[in-house]
């Protein structure tokens, strides 16, 4: 008789510390693609890939490829000479690329523009006195007024030839012109010099008729044909002297150069200062509130030059526009009656001279030298904050530095 009725014990499962089964291990099924056993891939491999852009912000934040802050002495260090150093080199490109719109505007301000004026006054002069010559000595066949022989040329002839030799002196002193220009300016005088000669020689004979129309056409020549007429060559210089002011209003070399080289840097810069930020913070346990301060001016400099290239290319354009319109103003032929509007209000001199004030007036409002001025302070508060920003990481490293290298 059996006495043991009791549930008989099942197969023990086997336990932590138990041998495992001997048979063969069970083959790696899973896909290459997921670390199987063809897949080649080392274990912990895949933690250590990392993307340009991650590799980048490690280097920009001061981590190492684990993610580790980099050691803090050493990495402030490095980041007092690159920062300043950034921000030095943004400044300059941006300063030179102002500065450079800057001086071609002044230049078409005070050279180009007042050069043209002078010219077209002398221009408008030489015709005007023409007209008044023939006035007082008769044209073709026709002779002289009576009162002529009272007053000869009367005043205003000789002071529109003066004003011409006046205008024409002046526009060399501009500086606007060529040596070679210059030159053409000197013979323009001396030509000059030789029509109002021939017209003084008309009216000294101006009861002869051939010798009065002898000078006339003489002076004539000199003036409107011929090789070495004085109204060709004066616009030629003037052809000359606006195509200069279009050259230096469309001249952006220096300013593209710069641009494109200013535009990476400042980009490289914000990305450094981030991450110099987020290291502070990591590292130093501190929000760096003067870093950001000192570095806004810099980047404040570049809405002002901006603005300011901005007005001078304006200031430029106007210029443009301006010495075109003054190219464009000529004598009217004298009316059958022999009413001169030369010296009204509705004359070319004075068509010359509005036109030159509201040029002025127009410069006046874009304010190229109150941009320029505001420029300059820009850039010493931008180099300012610069400086700040090395001296800050100076402190904050100071102790670090102790640290990192006193063993050395």
């Amino acid at each position: 008789m059996n006495h043991d009725d009791g549930p008989r014990p099942g197969p023990r499962r086997p336990g932590p510390g138990d041998p495992g089964p001997t048979g063969p291990a069970p083959a790696d099924t899973r896909p290459a693609e997921h670390g199987g056993k063809d897949s080649g891939v080392r274990p912990g491999a895949r933690g250590r890939r990392r993307g340009p852009g991650r590799a980048l912000w490690h280097w920009s934040a001061g981590r190492d490829a684990g993610g580790a802050l980099r050691p803090t002495g050493k990495f402030l260090f490095s980041r007092m000479v690159l920062l300043p150093a950034l921000m030095f080199t943004v400044l300059a490109l941006a300063g030179t690329a102002y500065f450079d719109v800057h001086r071609r505007t002044e230049e078409l301000r005070d050279r180009y523009a007042p050069a043209l004026v002078d010219l077209a006054h002398a221009r408008v002069s030489l015709v005007l006195a023409q007209q008044e010559a023939e006035q007082r000595l008769g044209t073709g066949g026709d002779d002289p007024p009576p009162q002529t022989a009272l007053v000869g040329l009367g005043e205003r002839y000789p002071s529109l030839v003066t004003k011409a030799s006046q205008s024409l002196n002046n526009t060399v002193q501009t500086g606007a012109l060529s040596r070679a220009q210059e030159q053409v300016v000197r013979v323009v005088s001396g030509l000059v010099s030789a029509y109002d000669g021939w017209i003084d020689w008309a009216g000294s004979h101006h009861d002869s008729a051939p010798l009065r129309r002898a000078g006339m056409d003489y002076a004539a020549d000199l003036l409107r044909t011929g090789p070495t007429a004085v109204l060709q060559r004066i616009d030629a210089l003037e052809k000359d002297l606006r195509a200069a002011v279009a050259d230096r209003g469309d001249r952006h070399t220096v300013l593209a150069v710069t641009a494109s080289v200013a535009l990476p840097a400042t980009l490289l810069l914000v990305f450094v200062f981030v991450g110099l930020l987020d290291f502070v913070r990591a590292g130093l346990r501190v929000r760096g509130p003067l870093l950001v301060l000192y570095a806004l001016p810099v980047l404040l400099v570049l809405v002002v030059l901006s603005s300011g290239v901005a007005a001078q290319q304006r200031a430029q354009r106007d210029v443009e526009r301006s010495v075109s319109g003054i190219g464009q103003i000529t004598v009217p032929r004298p009316s059958g009656d022999g009413t001169r509007q030369a010296g009204s209000s509705r004359g070319p001199d004075a068509a010359i001279d509005r036109a030159d004030a509201a040029l002025a007036e127009r410069l006046r409002g874009t304010h190229p030298d109150g941009w320029a001025r505001a420029s300059v302070l820009a850039l010493s508060v931008g180099a300012a904050g610069a400086v700040g920003c090395g001296l800050t990481l100076r402190r904050y490293g100071r102790e670090h530095w102790k640290i990192d290298w006193g063993k050395a």
